[in-house]
């Protein structure tokens, strides 16, 4: 029996150790962001490569030719901050938005499969405007202490 519980602590000790090499919330953070970054970023490219077809599907839409345009440029430009680091959280709750009404428009309440693209990029980009950026990002705006935008940890931060 007491090699059986010698064993156990081995086994545990050893988990242990493994879990917390792999523990990195800032490395998840940039894998979500530049995978999410990415699929904005081709998606609004698709888009600003046909300008008068976006503008003519989204005019069918009942959102005006502008509308297309400006997610076009929405995505790219949004995509490419989320790749680097920057204003995700703006971006975040943008993308989700965006989505959200994607969701919406065409046709939200027909079921779960016609919107699985949009119903992730969705979430996973409300996470992102929740989460913030990480460590590894060109301008990290959270606050470690408190989470807070452009919070000044050494000045103005509640969470000190």
């Amino acid at each position: 029996m007491h090699s059986f519980t010698k064993l156990i602590k081995i086994m545990k000790a050893t988990i242990n150790r493994l879990s917390r090499l792999t523990r990195n919330r800032a490395l998840g953070l940039l894998l979500i962001r530049l995978a999410t970054g990415l699929v904005f970023l081709m998606h609004g490219w698709m888009k600003i490569s046909n300008l008068s077809g976006v503008e003519g599907m989204f005019t069918h839409m009942g959102l005006g030719g502008p509308t297309g345009i400006f997610i076009a440029y929405l995505e790219v430009i949004g995509g490419i901050c989320l790749i680097l680091g920057i204003f995700t959280r703006v971006f975040g709750v943008a993308f989700g938005i965006e989505m959200l009404v994607a969701i919406f428009i065409t046709g939200g309440f027909n079921g779960y499969q016609p919107h699985e693209l949009e119903l992730y990029l969705m979430l996973v980009s409300f996470g992102i405007a929740l989460a913030g950026s990480g460590s590894y990002s060109l301008w990290k705006m959270e606050c470690d202490l408190c989470g807070g935008m452009l919070c000044r940890a050494d000045m103005d931060c509640p969470g000190r």
